[in-house]
């Protein structure tokens, strides 16, 4: 058997969308030349992995790693060891990083051991950090960084409006701060969860842009890509919380995304197999958007524009900054050049 020529190392790996991209990827040929670095926040709970897993041809290899993105300590040590594995050639270079894992809190607000809003920590901060740490395990010459984004990050969009009642909720970045103390304005648990979802999403498509021109301007990393994907509405763990009527809705639409495809082949709500598809391309494909898709924001199958508040290049420099702070972020962490 050939050994692997690169490494998938996909965050948040038990969930539904990852199930979904991970049973395309092993129909794919790259699951024989790609390692799979699935990382979880138990292995010991990540039944829906494992099951995916049991299916996977005899040829593709993988490994179940630990990731608690809640500790920005944690991230740290698991950062360290594909570090480590990288450079001594136990682990090939990472060729595509899927930063999947997230979470929802639509019941209360929560704070991580670090004392920071757990939505914008784990969703983003964290993300930050993680990303910045491995950027030297990247393959320089064809990796990618995918952000998996939401329809969320647009508050006009019809089914959103109900979620910003002032006009003022809809401006996603005030500051780090008040974002990483958890300040922003707050009225039903519900609404002002979907808000903070929103919130990470928005931040971290600044995040794309933003290290995007700091990898361009950095010779030896310009050919690292990263894209944006917005999988469209698929059902997964990550509204558990949601109420009945908000979980049966997305159940239903379900249900009526394999008709609705027949005829809008890229429509909002789409199945985990159309999904798991798109991901599978924005990984690894070197047709549909180039061989160095330069901060490409994919909605589904299709190129897609993300929100004007998301592109707001003096808001994701400030972002930046004081994403670097909270991060703790300090000379030595990364190989990029422009860092600070």
């Amino acid at each position: 058997m050939s050994s692997p020529r690169g490494t998938l190392l996909l965050t948040g790996a038990n969930g539904g969308l990852a199930t979904g991209f991970i049973s395309q990827f092993l129909k794919s040929p790259h699951a024989t030349s790609i390692k799979g670095y699935y990382t979880v926040h138990n292995p010991a709970k990540a039944t829906n992995l494992r099951t995916t897993l049991e299916r996977a041809p005899k040829s593709h290899e993988y490994e179940i790693a630990t990731m608690d993105m809640s500790s920005l300590k944690k991230v740290r040590q698991a950062a360290e060891d594909i570090n480590k594995q990288v450079a001594n050639g136990t682990l090939h270079p990472i060729q595509a990083l899927v930063l999947n894992a997230g979470i929802q809190d639509t019941h209360e607000q929560n704070f991580t051991d670090d004392g920071i809003e757990q939505t914008f920590a784990v969703n983003y901060l964290h993300n930050f950090l993680l990303v910045l740490l491995l950027i030297q395990s990247m393959d320089k010459e064809h990796g990618r960084i995918v952000i998996i984004s939401s329809t969320s990050i647009y508050p006009d969009w019809w089914p959103n409006k109900d979620n910003y009642p002032e006009e003022s909720q809809k401006t996603f970045f005030t500051s780090v701060e008040q974002l990483a103390r958890g300040e922003a304005s707050a009225d039903d648990a519900f609404r002002s969860g979907l808000r903070r979802y929103a919130m990470s999403k928005v931040m971290m498509i600044m995040f794309m842009y933003e290290l995007q021109r700091r990898l361009n301007d950095s010779p030896s990393l310009s050919s690292i890509s990263i894209l944006g994907l917005d999988p469209g509405w698929v059902t997964t763990e990550i509204g558990r919380n949601s109420p009945f009527v908000a979980r049966a809705i997305m159940q239903l639409f379900q249900v009526l995304a394999p008709p609705l495809s027949l005829f809008w082949p890229n429509i909002f709500v789409r199945t985990a197999k159309k999904t798991g598809d798109d991901l599978l391309r924005v990984c690894f494909d070197n047709k549909k958007f180039g061989e160095h898709p330069k901060a490409a924001y994919v909605d589904g199958s299709e190129l897609g524009e993300p929100s004007e508040e998301s592109k707001d290049s003096e808001k994701a420099g400030a972002l930046w900054k004081g994403s670097l702070k909270w991060a703790g972020i300090k000379e030595g962490d990364t190989v990029l050049e422009n860092w600070k």
